[in-house]
């Protein structure tokens, strides 16, 4: 049987009868002084050095349970991709359909590859597309594979981004690009493996040079991701491509110009109409990977609760199981990943949904904490500066620790 404090302390569910959505409403934590005291005994940590950033608060009003640092603009690394979600979700919602499309043209045999800034893109969705499409060339022509991947302007590397991110830590920011493909030219090589698996259904093809789609030629094929699904990956996994494509999409739907600077005053937009002011933030992109991106813990610790208490009807997918990670139990806070596997946090295992963080000197984590008398609390912990002679590994465990205590099961 699963424990009750495993529910997160929801006391009650809303049916949210237009989207089919369960949204749930979190309980009230009893303040208890020996948190705050068991959490600043336990940041004296050499683990965690002297640059942390942290805030503790309940979740149903909002008052500090313990603070240190909390107002202090530090590195989120990847829990920046908390901010793109509620942007993108708050902007598009969940169901929200990204499309790519196989288009015909007036010249026979002439196939356009249009890219609608689908993360989700898998080379089975192309090959599913090229199925359908060869049937579309005449009998003895050559397909001529053309691209327009016109909705992303090309603005290379992120502010903040170092010459070694491309291609193996992010992709340049393509409309049309396959999931997992970290490369120079993600868009070029969807083309080709179109025209490959147009070969494969006895169709000869080559890629031809970019193209203009016009909006009255006829869509041949299409596939289709929803927003929230790419959300969803983009937390468990906290997959970087993912995330810069969601940021690039928020500009596109307030009809901004999707450059860095454009998404980024997009996402500003999208939380103010939350009531969120990101304007003392410094976002300068969607993943988290730049060195220039600076949140406070007190502001993700905002941004969560409008997520949980505020408005959790439109967020309530980001709490499924395979969205923020569980502690111990799924995504990147799997016990393969060694977090919650120490004697004073397996405890804490299935209690706690959170976004992790990662550079080579930060550790972050920000999420909810179910706490062992049922209910819930709000946290972001930032590490920067992170010693080096300890492994990141320590440093996450030690991180780990702090939110044991904040569940009130390591007493």
């Amino acid at each position: 049987m699963v424990p009750m404090r495993r529910l997160l302390g929801t006391v009650m569910a809303v049916l949210v009868a237009m989207s089919g959505v369960v949204a749930t409403v979190p309980a009230h934590a009893a303040p208890d002084p020996q948190v705050d005291l068991l959490l600043h005994k336990r940041l004296d940590n050499p683990r965690l050095g002297d640059d942390v950033g942290m805030i503790v608060v309940d979740a149903v009003t909002g008052e500090v349970i313990s603070a240190e640092d909390p107002d202090t603009l530090m590195l989120p690394a990847s829990n920046m991709k908390i901010v793109t979600a509620v942007a993108i979700l708050a902007t598009m919602g969940a169901d929200a359909r990204l499309t790519t499309r196989v288009l015909g043209t007036p010249t026979p045999g002439e196939l356009v590859l249009q890219g609608g800034g689908d993360p989700m893109l898998t080379s089975t969705d192309l090959q599913s597309m090229a199925k359908i499409a060869a049937a579309a060339v005449p009998a003895g022509t050559k397909a001529i594979v053309r691209v327009d991947d016109d909705l992303f302007p090309d603005t290379g590397r992120a502010p903040g981004w170092t010459s070694q991110y491309i291609p193996y830590v992010a992709a340049p920011v393509q409309a049309l690009a396959r999931l997992g493909e970290y490369s120079t030219d993600p868009s070029t090589n969807a083309a080709r493996a179109f025209a490959k698996y147009l070969r494969s259904f006895g169709v000869k093809a080559a890629v031809g040079e970019p193209v203009d789609a016009d909006a009255s030629w006829p869509v041949l094929a299409e596939s289709r991701s929803t927003v929230g699904e790419a959300v969803d990956l983009m937390l468990s996994r906290s997959e970087n491509n993912v995330a810069e494509v969601l940021f690039r999409q928020v500009a596109v739907h307030f009809g901004i110009e999707p450059t860095w600077a454009g998404a980024r005053q997009a996402v500003e937009q999208a939380l103010a109409a939350l009531g969120l002011d990101a304007s003392a933030m410094r976002i300068r992109d969607g993943s988290g990977l730049s060195r220039k991106d600076r949140l406070s813990a007190r502001f993700l610790a905002d941004v969560l609760r409008v997520v949980r208490v505020t408005r959790p009807a439109a967020f309530a997918g980001m709490f499924d199981p395979e969205a923020l990670p569980v502690s111990g139990e799924t995504g990147t806070l799997h016990t393969a990943y060694g977090r919650y596997v120490t004697r004073h946090t397996t405890c804490a295992r299935g209690d706690v949904h959170a976004k992790t963080g990662s550079l080579f000197d930060t550790i972050a984590l920000s999420g909810i904490a179910a706490t062992t008398t049922g209910g819930e609390r709000i946290f972001s912990i930032l590490v920067n500066d992170r010693p080096q002679r300890y492994s990141a590994l320590s440093t996450r465990q030690a991180v780990d620790g702090l939110t044991a205590t904040i569940t009130g099961c390591w007493d």
